[in-house]
């Protein structure tokens, strides 16, 4: 189902599903990632429900809060996001010690030409929600980075949630650049 108008880059809301039909597969991203055949395999079997919640705090800072469910109840890590440009460390269940900073960015700001492409108006007014992941080197051992960004597209017609992501890594030459399209379901 299409995404209502109301639902934008500064009113995320409503319940998300991933539409693996549509989108890219992460596969590869997740093993360079270090997450192991078993979860990969069920991550690849489940589908992905998102829930975001966004409110701004009494010092106008942005807050994306996401709860994440695989189908079948299982929980996924859950993401909340301050839209400051300041990283944090966390630890995530799925892919360890990260350092993770997010923001509001206009298109025309993003060094990447393949984040740029293809948003919907709604989207290049108000901007995308960009961020930068990246594995904690020193304790966990991995080196990659994720440059990701979440707007509105429309596909086929219908009006979509939708992140797009460039992973790098030193264990490959070239990068990976991933699609996801999320139908709505309420």
């Amino acid at each position: 189902m299409a995404c209502p108008d109301t639902v934008t880059t500064k009113n995320l809301s409503g319940k998300l599903r991933l539409n693996k039909a549509l989108s890219n597969d992460i596969d590869e991203t997740l093993k360079l990632q270090g997450v192991g055949y078993i979860k990969r395999t069920a991550i690849a079997n489940f589908t992905l429900t998102l829930e975001p919640t966004q409110f701004t705090d009494d010092d106008g800072v942005e807050h994306v809060n996401v709860k994440q469910t695989l189908s079948g109840g299982f929980k996924a890590p859950a993401d909340s996001l301050l839209l400051n440009g300041q990283e944090v460390s966390k630890e995530d269940s799925l892919f360890g010690h990260l350092i993770a900073k997010s923001w509001r960015s206009k298109v025309e700001d993003l060094d990447i030409d393949f984040l740029k492409e293809g948003w919907s108006e709604d989207t290049l007014e108000d901007g995308l929600i960009a961020g930068i992941v990246k594995s904690d080197t020193a304790k966990s051992g991995r080196d990659w980075v994720i440059n990701v960004v979440w707007g509105f597209v429309i596909l086929e017609g219908v009006r979509r949630f939708a992140r797009r992501f460039r992973f790098t890594t030193k264990e490959r030459s070239e990068p990976i650049d991933v699609k996801l399209y999320y139908d709505y379901v309420e």
